[in-house]
């Protein structure tokens, strides 16, 4: 789960611009496709995401890949999770709950060890799952300072209570009517040469939220013993993903300030706004890894993710439609498409796991990422203003990890616990907003050859939302207490 505040403003790009191409991306969405943590089996889960010294298993290949080198038999893997998420949104003195799951194919792959006379050469390849997006909100209150309408006019300020269309050319002028929601269905009019929104304030206003989707990284890799006790390992991981964003914002007229008896159409009753976006990314990064072990003691790990770029591809629509005391009603909705490039940052990991006694086993995991080194791969002023905000809001981080492994070798099984803090990006984010996890889970010997693994996570952190922003007032925004409960479960069949 990704653990980074959220700017999810009422606008896409549509209601941004008056003409030519749809740009409306912010640092968010750049964060968001970044970010590769959750953690690929139920083993790994289970042990607080440390893996960068303990995998001995296909997963391995997500991690640290030099780890498949302790593999000496053929190992077929395969794990499904499921995300779950609730979310308790405070909104103009209300707290409202929802939640959002979704059950997924985790992992699945294969590891072929090469026979050799010395040492160790094993190959991988299969499909992990790295990063989900599952989330949502749901908030409501009466809203006696602001409505949505005034935001979705290019140029309005608070100030001054209008747009000013003598700023525009003609043909601009003409654009940005068109393709301007709140003008199309009543809800804002024209009056000598100023756009003037209708509903300004006193509204009650409800929005739900849903977003899914997740990464996949579709891994070829292997590891080789180039000493005794030293193993290098590489992988290929050829991305790919999905994420899909549902909005409804609703305002209504709940305390009769836009009366049946005003004329059209200042006798609003309702106004229900609906932005989604769908999304698709692909793009290519290599892992490289280093494992220096002795054996039955300790064992140290190394990493180095190299940046991602990545190509997405959105589909977004704008719908709003208006109701009036009158009876009447009106509809718009806009759809396009556009492309961008987000770069990710380098990702340094490091790791130890040491065996204490026979059954008992420690391990922990430090990632380090410079998320200022996120940006747009673009020559769009819009986003190129969002790569200056990325420079000066974002940070570095170290994701801290632990966990511990109790092997009762009489009953065949292993109980694992571990824990783990996801710093938040963002520089001046409490520390209320770093996620903070706790795991737990146990594996199974089903037979010689075969093992049950079942890990599950939960964590907590803070978050929020701007719903709008009008130039001269607050941003319209939720505070969230958000709660994310994880459970994977996993077979590996060696032979």
């Amino acid at each position: 789960m990704i653990s980074f505040r959220i700017r999810s403003f009422a606008l896409t790009a549509l209601g941004l611009l008056t003409s030519g191409a749809a740009y409306g991306q912010f640092a968010e969405d750049a964060l968001r496709f970044s970010t590769f943590n959750a953690p690929v089996g139920a083993r790994s889960m289970a042990l607080g995401g440390t893996s960068v010294a303990r995998a001995e298993d296909y997963t391995a290949l997500f991690s640290n890949p030099a780890g498949l080198a302790s593999l000496r038999d053929y190992e077929f893997s395969i794990g499904f999770a499921r995300n779950g998420i609730t979310n308790d949104a405070g909104y103009l003195g209300t707290v409202t709950g929802s939640d959002n799951s979704a059950t997924l194919l985790d992992h699945v792959g294969l590891v072929y060890p090469i026979p050799t006379t010395r040492g160790s050469l094993s190959f991988a390849l299969g499909y992990g799952r790295v990063a989900n997006f599952t989330s949502t909100a749901n908030f409501g209150g009466f809203n006696a300072t602001s409505s949505i309408v005034p935001s979705m006019l290019p140029g309005y300020t608070h100030q001054n209570k209008a747009v000013d269309l003598y700023q525009l050319t003609l043909d601009e002028e003409r654009e940005l009517l068109r393709r301007n929601i709140p003008y199309q269905i009543w809800l804002a009019d024209t009056m000598n040469g100023f756009l003037y929104p209708i509903l300004t304030d006193s509204v009650g206003q409800t929005g739900t939220v849903f977003e899914g989707g997740g990464v996949n990284h579709w891994s070829f890799g292997g590891a080789v013993d180039v000493a005794r006790n030293l193993s290098l390992g590489f992988s290929l991981n050829f991305v790919s993903g999905t994420y899909s964003y549902d909005r409804e914002f609703v305002e209504t007229d709940s305390r009769g300030v836009y009366q049946s008896s005003y004329a059209f159409p200042y006798n609003v009753d309702r106004f229900s706004y609906v932005s989604t976006i769908e999304s698709e990314l692909s793009g290519f990064n290599m892992l490289f890894g280093l494992l220096m072990r002795q054996q039955g003691r300790y064992r140290i790990g190394l990493a180095l993710r190299t940046p991602t770029t990545l190509e997405l591809q959105e589909t977004f629509t704008d719908e709003g439609k208006s109701f009036f005391d009158d009876g009447s009603s009106y509809e718009k909705s806009f759809s396009d498409r556009t492309t961008y490039k987000v770069v990710t940052p380098v990702v340094f990991s490091g790791g130890a796991s040491v065996n204490v006694t026979d059954w008992l086993a420690l391990s922990g995991d430090a990632e380090y990422t410079d998320w200022t080194q996120v940006r747009f791969d673009s020559d769009h002023p819009d986003l190129l203003a969002e790569n200056r905000y990325i420079k000066k809001s974002f940070r570095e981080t170290v994701n801290l990890k632990g966990g511990v492994e109790v092997h009762l070798w009489d009953l065949g099984v292993v109980l694992r616990g571990g824990y783990s803090l996801v710093p938040s990006p963002y520089k001046d984010d409490p520390s209320s907003y770093d996620q903070r996890v706790v795991t737990g889970g146990l594996g199974v010997r089903l037979d010689s050859n075969a093992m049950l693994n079942v890990g599950g996570s939960f964590g907590r952190w803070s978050s929020f939302r701007d719903n709008y922003y009008i130039d001269g007032l607050p941003p319209a925004s939720t505070t969230e207490a958000l709660e994310n409960l994880r459970i994977s479960v996993g077979v590996t069949y060696r032979f």
